[in-house]
Order: structure tokens, then C-alpha cells, then sequence
């Protein structure tokens, strides 16, 4: 009966314990989530399309889970730094990855040493944008039109600079499907980010970008840069008037960008299925979509099972590209 006795005392003092908040709670029972504030961790510097799209979806995430999102930029190797980073980070849900087609599909295609394949090491959450990329200088640029920058681009092959948020990004290869139709020659310099590329670009160190029409929105706006085309045949809200290369007659299989959230594989499903029900939510709202599309943004909602099937359509693309060009030394 003695030991029976010391073991209700046992008990005792530990939910006293347990009350006057001296052992956690959890080791009791699971901790409901989100009951802290979460990370987010966006794959560019500032000012680019991940992170123009990925601070508008962590705000409007918060107000669904009633909980902070604090976005935190992580730029790097075309977005595949942020994504290995989040291999050792807790499987717990609190750190979510924003990152791009450049990122999730055409890294892994195209930079040696990538620790992960996406679709086996991360689980998407939401879709959260795609936009198209444009092509565009600055606003006293001598090129008028697509057509003007290809004329001098074949008179002088080599000669004109562009810009792109890096190697292996979707406006890099966007590029290089622009120069296989065209026959052009140009020289690639290779950014970080919509952040770094735009200043280069308005300080006069480039000829062009190459790049989501989202990032050089704003400085379009206020008059300081031009899009000549849209690369594909997607229109954009916010510019109406710019032309796509479908509609000039330049052929080519473009990609367009996207952005998205993942988790990391191996997230408790209750915490995943949480996730993608509050962004589903968020991404069918009126006030995401308007934001959005603010920037330029194209709003759809796509299941994260058929966001899965767009990364590996995406990847297999992209592996074809790399192929031809020499860039598939980092494929899987």
C-alpha cells in the first residue's frame, strides 16, 4: 500500500507542478497550432516577386490562423539556399518556405551539389501567384519595342547586357528560349533577386532585364522603366497595353513564374492539413486576390496534389531546355 500511496503522491505533485506552469504542458498533451508565431522564410532578397508575393499571402495567413508571420529574407543560390536551409530546420510547421519555379524546379535542374529534390522534401501548402516575365528597360532606353532591341541585339551579337534574378531563374531561361528563336546574342549578369537587378538596371549598368513583371511594376508606374513584351501569351492587368511575344509573332515555350509556400516533408499532418485549409481560404478571398493583382499578380487557386503535377511538368521542361544549352549538370 506504501508504494501505491508515494505514487498518487507522485502524481500529485506533478500536475501541482504541471499548474503552477514548472514542467511544460506538452509532455501532458499536444500543443494546439499555431500557438506561437511563425516564420517565414522567403527565398529572395526584398523588392523581387518572391518577396512582394510571399509578404501580401504571410499577412493575410495571419489574419486566417490569428497568429504572427514574420517574413525573413534568405536570398542565395537562385533560391535553392533558403530551400536547404529548411532540411535542418524543425519539422513543426513553424517555418514555411516561400519560394519560385527558379527555386523548386529549374535549381535543382541546373546548380550542382542540390540536397534536395522538391517533391520528395517538401510539401506545397498554396499556390500562391504566377505572372509572366517581361522584357524591359529603362524609360529612355533607344529600344521602342521588342523588335528595335533584337535589331540591335543581331547587329552586335554580345554587346547588350541583361539582367535576371540568376542563373538557372526562370527569366534566365526565358532568355535563352528568346535567343534559340531569335538567333541573338546576349550577355547574361546574374542577379539575387528583382531587388538588386532593378537598381542595376536604373542606374544604367544593364541594357535589360529579363524577369517576373511583377518586380518592375512600381518603377513602370512611376515612369523610370518600359516593358517591351510580355514572354508567352499571358496578358497582365497592370499593362494592358504591352505586347506578349505570342502576339508578335516570336514563337517559344515559355515559362511563365510562380511563387508558392512549402512545408518541409515530414510536418505532422494535422499541422499540414491546417496550413493548406487556412490558404485556401486566404487565396480565395477577395481582398488576396485584389492585392494581388495590384502587383500583377494572375490569382487561381490550384490544389497543392495539382501543384505537385505542375512542379514535375515544370521540371521535365525545363530539363529539355537544359539540355540543349548545357546547363543540366545538376539534373535528377
Amino acid at each position: 500500500m506504501a508504494l501505491s500511496y508515494d505514487k498518487i503522491l507522485l502524481t500529485l505533485a506533478l500536475v501541482q507542478a504541471i499548474a503552477l506552469g514548472l514542467v511544460p504542458s506538452q509532455s501532458w498533451s499536444q500543443e494546439k497550432y499555431p500557438s506561437r508565431p511563425i516564420e517565414m522564410v522567403v527565398a529572395f532578397p526584398a523588392g523581387g516577386f518572391a518577396d512582394v508575393t510571399g509578404r501580401i499571402f504571410a499577412e493575410e495567413m495571419s489574419k486566417v490562423l490569428n497568429t504572427p508571420i514574420a517574413p525573413i529574407n534568405k536570398g542565395g543560390a537562385t533560391g535553392s539556399l533558403a530551400a536547404t536551409s529548411m532540411l535542418s530546420a524543425a519539422k513543426d510547421g513553424y517555418s514555411i518556405l516561400v519560394n519560385t519555379l527558379g527555386g523548386m524546379v529549374l535549381a535543382p535542374v541546373t546548380l550542382k551539389d542540390i540536397k534536395y529534390d522538391t517533391n520528395k522534401d517538401f510539401h506545397p501548402v498554396a499556390f500562391i501567384t504566377s505572372a509572366p516575365d517581361g522584357l524591359t528597360v529603362r524609360a529612355e532606353s533607344p529600344y521602342k519595342n521588342l523588335n528595335d532591341l533584337i535589331d540591335a541585339a543581331q547587329k552586335n551579337p554580345n554587346k547588350l547586357s541583361y539582367g535576371t534574378a540568376g542563373t538557372g531563374v526562370g527569366g534566365h531561361f526565358n532568355s535563352l528560349i528568346l535567343s534559340q528563336v531569335t538567333g541573338i546574342k546576349i550577355k547574361h549578369v546574374p542577379y539575387k533577386g528583382g531587388g538588386e537587378y532593378i537598381p542595376a538596371l536604373l542606374g544604367g549598368h544593364l541594357d535589360f532585364v529579363i524577369g517576373t513583371a511583377i518586380a518592375t511594376l512600381p518603377q513602370e508606374s512611376a515612369g523610370k522603366l518600359r516593358t517591351l513584351a510580355l514572354l508567352g501569351g499571358n496578358k497582365m492587368k497592370g499593362l494592358p497595353s504591352v505586347p506578349t511575344t505570342a502576339e508578335l509573332g516570336i514563337k517559344g515555350n515559355y515559362l511563365d513564374s510562380w511563387s508558392g509556400a512549402f512545408v518541409t516533408a515530414g510536418t505532422p499532418k494535422p499541422v499540414i492539413d491546417t496550413l493548406i485549409a487556412a490558404a485556401e481560404k486566404v487565396i480565395k478571398s477577395k481582398e488576396f486576390a485584389s492585392r494581388i493583382e495590384k502587383t500583377g499578380g494572375i490569382v487561381q487557386y490550384i490544389a497543392p496534389a495539382d501543384f505537385r503535377s505542375m512542379i514535375e511538368r515544370d521540371k521535365n521542361t525545363a530539363l529539355e531546355i537544359a539540355k540543349k544549352e548545357g546547363l543540366g549538370q545538376g539534373s535528377k
